[in-house]
């Protein structure tokens, strides 16, 4: 066990997660394999000072805390060990995500099936007389062969239920525990104290098979599940594994290798065809081609040349060339999407919130179960009912199953965040995957998201003044301006070679425009609303184009119009939605006939144009007052108020920084399918999330009063058990409990493979 812990530099995630916490850490947590160690842990460490809020998984084996101020190391360690779990040490910033260690599971499964089967085979032979041995002599062998292996393939279970009794507490170690403890105990008591049987008319019946073959189950069952739970949260792994861990830089005139980690903001590193990125930067010299289908999942390649950005983890195809690295270590495109998907996988959505109170109450609802069975087949009163009560308590003990519950939601995340990631959507935690299979209205702004943004002036009506001068005007101020028809004015001014004039006192008037002063005259450059605020009239014509009027000393000097263009596979997220039942709306700040035009070819009915970023967030508060789930997609920071204000908020990774920290979905490639394979893939794990849980909840339902023996009346009716059956619930008609370790295992085994069907999860043809 490590003796103390030191946060690595990739799990020092600056991020908010509560008023209080000023960022988050996440710890790696060895031992956590249900609801229960969950809530222990968590309850551990949010004892400690400077820890405000914690969030564990037990499927990725990670816990996040909130923390404000700095906590002693030495704290973090003694509350996890305390808790029976121990913390792994991260302190190498490469360090991978350590792979599960299948051995110690599987080196106390195996003794225990192969000697539990071999008792069991031994009794089924001796009671068909093929030994003919007497119970004074064949059950001592069975107990001294039985009891070791048996401590031995107990033994961790008995740790964590022993730790958790400590501490007021109960998990799924304390079942299976109790129940193997029940059925050893009884056997031993028929082996070493034969006459207070024979007193008490009770049968001599012995279950050491049914003790070892359930020990055995269980742990070949959490071995299974452990192998499953990897590949369930292996996009992390797959992330970590496309850091590059060497980079060459070019340091004066001399190239040297050196270890990724090491790069500093400003070398200049270089990169030959065939090899990763290291880190991110700029291209400074050369061409290529580079595959950055790790981060958009888009595996066309993308040509770079120099001032081109390039990112950590991509493949560099067919050119050499050196670019200066800006953003290394923690600060890379890469790293912020593993820490991403790191905090998206162990983050909780509300119903597995939901999930866990349930779990956290079921265990003790168990034994209370199991105690009312014993004692009413115990007072049955013939000489099989002590035997009977027994092998029904036992039954209910061990197939009673929290783990499904537990692992239905976190199961389902980490497979849907992991696909997600794969296709460059990144969510930022569980409750945003959840929301996003909520959704049923999807508001677009247009520039920027459903069309190219990149606008083009295609025509100049000008009053007052030539085209060229309108121009000039235009452009000089709109020099000063981010907004994308800004750019389009300036570009064509470029194109024309116009020179540009001195501004002062430049003033933005968000989602109207903006003014200033040139040659001591007031210049405004903006839409109608701009104009009748300053009280000049205009005719608004109803056109496709983009209008942009040019006024100066009050009066309006002209008219220039851009227009702009729909991107590629905008029909087909819009088409798609609607196939699966959900609205598309377009919310824009353009011209009604602008907006109506894109709205008309991709097929949207609904359309709202000249819509100021205030009012967009009380559009979307509108369609929730209507009792709608609405998702906002948008790129601008005009945008972030409706972005927070949306049920879910996405934003293109290209978008301003404003519109990406707003939002709850971050797209990496500026898409609007990724738009809506995010809205669909999170409506598919949520769908995954409810089979699994209302599986988990069915299975006990169901298999719990079979255990407690429900079926024997039944098969009593029937004239005992059908032939097919006897192996399920022998020859009383009660659930064996040897099936019933089975179940447990089986029941867990199909949650988990039901969520990893997410992995494979493609978007749904628009057809």
């Amino acid at each position: 066990m490590n003796s103390g812990y030191r946060p690595s530099q990739r799990h020092m995630l600056q991020t908010m997660t509560t008023a209080n916490a000023s960022r988050t850490e996440t710890l790696r947590i060895d031992g956590m394999h249900c609801a229960a160690c969950v809530r222990r842990v968590e309850r551990a460490l949010v004892k400690v000072d400077c820890v405000v809020d914690v969030s564990a998984d037990f499927l990725s084996g990670r816990a996040v805390i909130g923390i404000d101020g700095e906590p002693d190391p030495a704290a973090l360690s003694a509350a996890i060990t305390g808790a029976g779990y121990e913390l792994i040490d991260q302190a190498d910033d490469d360090a991978e995500v350590a792979t599960i260690d299948l051995f110690p599971l599987l080196s106390r499964a195996l003794p225990a099936l192969i000697v539990g089967w071999g008792i069991f085979f031994a009794m089924q032979a001796n009671r068909w007389g093929d030994f003919g041995w007497s119970p004074d002599i064949l059950h001592p062998v069975l107990f001294a062969v039985a009891t070791p292996i048996l401590a031995w393939g107990l033994w961790p279970m008995l740790r964590r239920a022993w730790l958790a009794a400590v501490r007021r507490t109960t998990d799924m170690d304390t079942l299976i525990v109790i129940g193997v403890t029940a059925a050893w105990g009884y056997s031993a008591a028929a082996t070493l104290a034969p006459a207070a049987f024979e007193s008490a008319a009770a049968a001599r019946d012995v279950f050491f098979d049914t003790a070892l073959i359930i020990v055995g189950f269980v742990s070949l069952g959490r071995a299974l599940e452990a192998r499953v739970r990897q590949l369930a949260a292996s996009a992390l792994t797959r992330l970590l594994e496309l850091a590059p861990q060497t980079a060459r830089v070019l340091s004066d005139g001399v190239e040297r290798d050196m270890p990724a980690s090491e790069v500093t903001v400003g070398d200049l590193v270089l990169v030959r065809p065939g090899e990763l990125i290291p880190v991110d930067g700029l291209v400074a010299d050369g061409e290529s081609s580079v595959n950055e289908a790790t981060l958009t999942g888009e595996s066309l390649p993308v040509s770079k040349a120099p001032s081109d950005a390039v990112f950590a983890g991509t493949f560099n195809l067919d050119g050499a060339f050196s670019y200066q690295a800006t953003q290394v270590g923690a600060e890379t495109t890469l790293a912020r999407i593993t820490a991403a998907v790191e905090r998206a996988q162990s983050s909780k959505a509300p119903v597995q919130r939901l999930a866990d109170r349930i779990a956290s109450v079921f265990v003790p609802l168990v034994i209370l179960v199991a105690i009312i069975t014993f004692i009413a087949w115990g007072l049955l009163g013939n000489d099989t009912s002590w035997t009977s009560a027994v092998l029904s308590s036992v039954a209910v003990l061990v197939v009673a199953c929290p783990c499904a519950l537990g692992l239905a939601t976190p199961a389902a995340i980490a497979a849907g965040a992991g696909r997600a990631a794969s296709l460059g959507i990144l969510f930022r935690d569980a409750e945003a995957l959840e929301a996003a299979g909520r959704v049923d209205t999807v508001a677009w702004d247009k520039t920027g998201t459903l069309t190219s943004g990149r606008h083009e002036v295609t025509s100049v009506d000008a009053f007052a003044a030539t085209e060229q001068e309108l121009l000039q005007l235009a452009a000089s101020i709109e020099r000063q301006s981010e907004h994308p028809l800004a750019a389009a004015i300036v570009a064509h001014a470029d194109d024309l070679e116009l020179s540009l004039l001195d501004v002062s006192e430049f003033t933005s008037h968000p989602g109207r425009g903006a003014s200033a002063r040139i040659d001591g005259r007031d210049v405004a450059v903006g839409n109608a609303r701009l104009m009748s605020a300053l009280g000049i009239d205009v005719t608004d014509e109803v056109r496709a184009t983009t209008p942009v009027y040019v006024a100066r000393g009050g009066e309006l000097n002209g008219v220039i119009h851009l227009s702009d263009y729909i991107k590629d596979g905008a029909a087909d997220a819009v088409g798609l939605l609607r196939r699966r039942g959900m609205e598309s709306i377009l919310i824009s700040g353009d011209t009604e006939a602008s907006a109506q035009e894109v709205g008309r070819r991709l097929g949207i009915d609904r359309v709202y144009a000249r819509v100021l970023p205030t009012e967009k967030a009380a559009r979307v508060t509108d369609l929730q007052t209507r009792g709608r789930r609405v998702a906002m997609v948008g790129d601008g920071v005009n945008d972030a108020p409706a972005l927070a204000e949306a049920d879910l908020g996405m934003s293109m990774r290209t978008g301003s920084d404003v519109a990406v920290e707003t939002a709850q979905v971050t797209l990496m490639r500026s898409s609007p399918q990724r738009a809506a394979q995010a809205v669909l893939l999170g409506h598919a794990t949520r769908r995954v999330i409810h089979q699994n849980l209302g599986f988990a909840f069915g299975y006990n339902i169901l298999l719990i009063p079979l255990a407690a023996g429900l079926a024997v009346p039944i098969f009593d009716a029937l004239d005992g058990v059908p032939g097919g059956l006897v192996w399920l619930f022998g020859e009383r008609g009660q659930f064996e409990p040897i099936a019933a370790a089975l179940a447990m295992v089986a029941s867990s085994l199909s949650v988990l493979t039901n969520a990893l069907r997410l992995g494979r999860w493609k978007l749904p043809s628009a057809d």
